[in-house]
């Protein structure tokens, strides 16, 4: 990776805190629909919005991304409204938008195997003369599966574009990281012979920068590389995980204290990044995915 840029410029410091308002902003909806029994199912992404939204804007849109299921912010910025990140969970279709034009496949509940189509996607771009970068989103708890290790070791040996992006929000469900695993996921995929990267994102201009780096290496060497985003997870697997029987509650509170959403909204407020005028027009925004949410799943 080149040496890392030292700052982000305010535009897009304004567009993460824009894209992570929303983002929890519709999530929070989601999760009321789900309550009142409009949504079967709904993961939550609230506490990995800073991971999310600075991964991201840093690889940009001319990338195809391939997510797993939890990865709304990520929609988000790519252009995705909340009707249509909501409407598969509501069992209205089976994507709720057009993967070719956002560049954004649907979601993939099959733990690990979009790593697969990821890599076969990007093998079968080169073998039509349109190599591209390729992104892939998954969990610590998908590296368990046989899958992930299989898209690894031919993406390395293929030598393909893929960049494999880890959320590694410390659970697998109810199983923490420490159980499945003991290394780290980025010491796991240089066995395979992947660079790879493990930074925290509890700042999202850092975050962001890193994975500016990662894509950059990619992009410029034509081999895969994995950056494995160390977050939080502060709801419940899914609408039916009763997290809070398994999790500390120390854990909890300190989740509560450091969310990302709420520091990196003080933080550009009290350096003047942003005002209370402009808040108010992203409370608008959300309000408007909010209505748009209750009138197409909420009768």
């Amino acid at each position: 990776m080149t040496d890392l840029a030292t700052s982000v410029d305010v535009q897009t410091s304004r567009a993460m805190l824009r894209h992570m308002l929303v983002a929890r902003g519709v999530d929070a909806e989601a999760v009321r629909l789900q309550n009142q029994g409009r949504v079967d199912l709904w993961l939550s992404c609230r506490g990995q919005e800073a991971a999310q939204v600075a991964s991201a804007m840093a690889i940009g849109e001319a990338t195809t991304i391939f997510p797993s299921y939890r990865e709304h912010a990520v929609a988000i910025v790519r252009g995705i409204d909340g009707v249509g990140l909501v409407a598969q969970w509501a069992g209205k279709t089976f994507c709720g938008w057009n993967p070719h034009r956002h560049r954004f496949f649907p979601y993939t509940l099959v733990v690990a195997a979009q790593t697969l189509h990821a890599v076969g996607f990007a093998i079968a771009r080169r073998l039509q003369s349109l190599s591209e970068m390729v992104v892939v989103y998954l969990g610590d708890g998908a590296t368990s599966e046989g899958d992930v290790s299989e898209a690894m070791n031919l993406a390395a040996v293929e030598q393909v574009p893929v960049l494999f992006v880890v959320q590694n929000n410390g659970w697998a469900i109810s199983k923490p990281s420490h159980e499945q695993m003991r290394t780290s996921i980025a010491e796991r995929a240089r066995g395979f012979g992947i660079t790879s990267w493990s930074v925290p994102t509890e700042d999202p201009e850092l975050a962001y920068l890193h994975c500016a780096g990662a894509r950059e290496h990619v992009e410029t060497t034509g081999t895969p590389g994995l950056i494995e985003l160390r977050t939080t997870r502060t709801a419940g697997h899914s609408s039916s995980d009763a997290h809070t029987l398994y999790r500390d509650e120390h854990e909890l509170a300190a989740a509560a204290a450091n969310d990302p959403v709420q520091l990196y909204r003080d933080r550009l407020l009290s350096a003047g990044v942003v005002d209370d005028l402009w808040l108010a027009e992203i409370d608008r925004d959300i309000e408007a995915h909010s209505r748009a949410m209750v009138e197409a799943f909420g009768r």
